[in-house]
């Protein structure tokens, strides 16, 4: 296992096949991809991408932090799930983001994902809500 900072179009089929299947391989297109203030990070085993996520400085309306970090397009695919290579890219995305000054990681999570956004410290922040077209997600949040 390696985990890397990649290109965005690294990183898009495997967006594609967990959060948007179905949709047009467009809807994996993020406002941000390609700031250069944008960090896509991938875990690869040989050659294969299994765990992806992408990181931008973006501050939070309610959650006060000095350089906050909004979490994106956490996916990993689903022959690898449960074998430690999402939680290992989150660990050094974040070593890198605390390298870069930033104080707080903040994401729109998926019900099934909060169990793992949990057990890394994660906490949730106000009431669940629908995003069209996705289903029903948490604000959740950690300081680092």
């Amino acid at each position: 296992m390696t985990i890397n900072q990649v290109e965005v179009e690294k990183i898009r089929p495997l967006r594609h096949l967990v959060l948007r299947p179905g949709q047009p391989i467009e809807s994996t297109d993020y406002d941000r991809d390609n700031d250069n203030t944008t960090l896509h990070y991938a875990t690869f085993v040989d050659e294969d991408v299994v765990s992806i996520a992408t990181f931008y400085p973006q501050n939070h309306p309610e959650i006060k932090a000095a350089k906050a970090y909004r979490l994106r397009g956490m996916a990993t695919h689903p022959e690898q799930r449960r074998c430690g290579f999402a939680r290992a890219l989150m660990v050094e995305a974040m070593t890198e983001i605390s390298r870069q000054k930033g104080d707080l990681i903040w994401c729109k999570a998926r019900l099934v994902a909060l169990e793992f956004y949990e057990s890394l410290g994660f906490v949730k922040s106000g009431p669940i809500y629908e995003i069209e077209g996705i289903g029903p997600h948490f604000t959740m949040y950690k300081t680092i």
